[in-house]
């Protein structure tokens, strides 16, 4: 059953801000017009963190600049990259997803011209992904970590499939936009982050987009992550204990596109083995 959010629009001169119903806006938009006159013209988002006075938690504030280019072109008939996150974080949010709850969005336009833009979201009790993986299942683990890592695996690996089989691709699914939070018991609640760039197809459209999801998610070295952890990722997403001829062609696949994207984004040009190129603790791992 889908939760029910609602946002209410307002104009305030070239702006267009939706905002949601329950959010006091009016006590943290002086602070928003601040942050957008003292950021600099940039081609980049840039993210604050915002403390309110009187409310139960902090904000983010993500400020988009005017589009440059060609992108201007296509702004003139599409939302803002604030407001199209908004939209698609809450249309994941009311399936149940979790994401960084949006509290508000707003885009200036003059004529069909789009200008500057944010997103707020309200500040989530989590952690990075990697940064998880490194503090709690890096080698020698006891039984009960490796089972633990495990099931957390699957279960990612299942919330990533249940995202496709609602029509969502995500934009840019690395381990960075993933975090991770605890629940009372110690399980681990997984976030998605980062949906400016999020796109939804309807039930039935035929894609492929998916599959690059998955390349996103392999490209990376992840600490404590082995190749036979990724190989139980796959089982998990394929929903199958036994492989076919499609599986097989997709994981065959997968790994061509990986071994392409760490050449492209590492420079890595020695010819391994997929075992050692994906090593946690190998030669190739950086950054972890």
């Amino acid at each position: 059953m889908e939760r029910q959010i609602k946002f209410e629009s307002r104009r305030k001169g070239h702006w267009k801000i939706l905002v949601r119903s329950e959010v006091s806006y009016d006590g943290i938009a002086d602070e928003i017009m601040r942050r957008l006159d003292a950021s600099p013209p940039g081609h980049h988002p840039e993210t604050f963190r915002l403390a309110v006075p009187g409310e139960p938690s902090a904000f983010y504030i993500k400020l988009y600049a005017a589009p440059a280019g060609a992108g201007r072109i296509k702004d003139f008939f599409r939302d803002s990259k604030a407001l199209r996150a908004l939209k698609q974080s809450e249309a994941l949010e009311r399936l149940g997803f979790n994401v960084p709850p949006p509290l508000a969005a707003g885009e200036e336009r003059s004529g069909l011209a789009l200008g500057r833009a944010f997103l707020v979201t309200r500040e989530i009790v989590a952690q990075p992904l990697i940064q998880v993986l490194r503090a709690r299942f890096v080698p020698p683990l006891d039984k009960s970590a490796v089972k633990r890592k495990r099931q957390w695996l699957a279960q990612l690996a299942r919330e990533v499939r249940r995202l496709h089989q609602n029509g969502y691709v995500h934009g840019d699914l690395v381990a960075s936009n993933i975090f991770v939070g605890f629940d009372v018991d110690d399980s681990a609640i997984f976030y998605l982050m980062d949906h400016d760039r999020t796109r939804h197809y309807p039930r039935g459209m035929p894609h492929h987009l998916w599959r690059r999801n998955l390349v996103q998610l392999n490209r990376l070295v992840l600490p404590g992550v082995s190749l036979q952890d990724r190989m139980r990722f796959a089982r998990a997403y394929l929903g199958k204990d036994h492989w076919g001829n499609t599986e097989r062609r997709l994981v065959r696949w997968l790994e061509r596109k990986t071994r392409r994207r760490r050449k492209e984004c590492g420079h890595i040009k020695a010819k391994v083995s997929f075992r050692e190129l994906m090593r946690w603790n190998g030669p190739f791992a950086k950054n972890l």
